[in-house]
């Protein structure tokens, strides 16, 4: 089965940006895998990876508090939050542990991946940027633009609920957040419940 997924990942390798032989073998022998820009091609291919760890974690009949975790690597600047929100799913749904490692830079839809880890651990000089993003308007017609409006503002409540679900951060404080970008260093996310320990040694 390993062969096989080694096999099919070295294939897609062209979807997923700046991966090099060392980090291709290393995902697939260490159940590491690396988050860069969040694009539909990466959330298809880390969902694949992560029901992949479950299904062979599922075949050995291997109990849940003995499965070894899957490490989510992020040093992410953002991307599309689509994307983003499909693998946060990923991440809800897998019965393996996942933890989510912030190696540089958690922002905008990575720190959402981020917060979603069944842990979470910051490098000690990562930093983390919540904001409610940005969005481009280019429909000419009223009833479109209303449509769109309608669903981007479904999109919005999916991220509230997701930052108070997973944070310390309560309504009051989401609401003032919210209206600029809000910047937090490793130790202000570890007191906002946005991390769970800063790490003291390679994870």
């Amino acid at each position: 089965m390993i062969k096989d997924f080694l096999t099919n990942w070295q294939k897609n390798r062209s979807s997923v940006r700046d991966f090099n032989s060392v980090m291709e073998l290393s995902s697939c022998t260490n159940r590491e895998y690396y988050i860069n820009d969040i694009t539909p091609e990466v959330a298809d291919s880390a969902d694949a990876y992560i029901r992949f760890w479950n299904r062979l974690d599922d075949e050995n009949q291997t109990p849940i508090e003995l499965r070894e975790p899957i490490k989510l690597y992020i040093d992410s600047s953002g991307g599309d939050l689509v994307a983003a929100y499909a693998i946060i799913d990923s991440i809800s749904l897998s019965r393996t542990p996942i933890i989510t490692i912030n190696t540089a830079q958690a922002y905008s839809s990575g720190f959402l991946i981020f917060i979603a880890g069944h842990e979470r651990i910051a490098y000690p000089q990562s930093s983390f940027l919540f904001h409610e993003g940005k969005i481009a308007v280019g429909y000419e017609d009223a009833h479109k633009f209303a449509n769109m409006a309608e669903f981007y503002n479904i999109q919005l409540d999916y991220m509230k609920n997701i930052v108070l679900k997973y944070t310390k951060i309560n309504i009051d404080e989401y609401e003032k957040l919210k209206k600029d970008d809000t910047w937090f260093t490793a130790q202000k996310a570890l007191e906002k419940g946005i991390c769970d320990e800063i790490a003291n040694r390679f994870i």
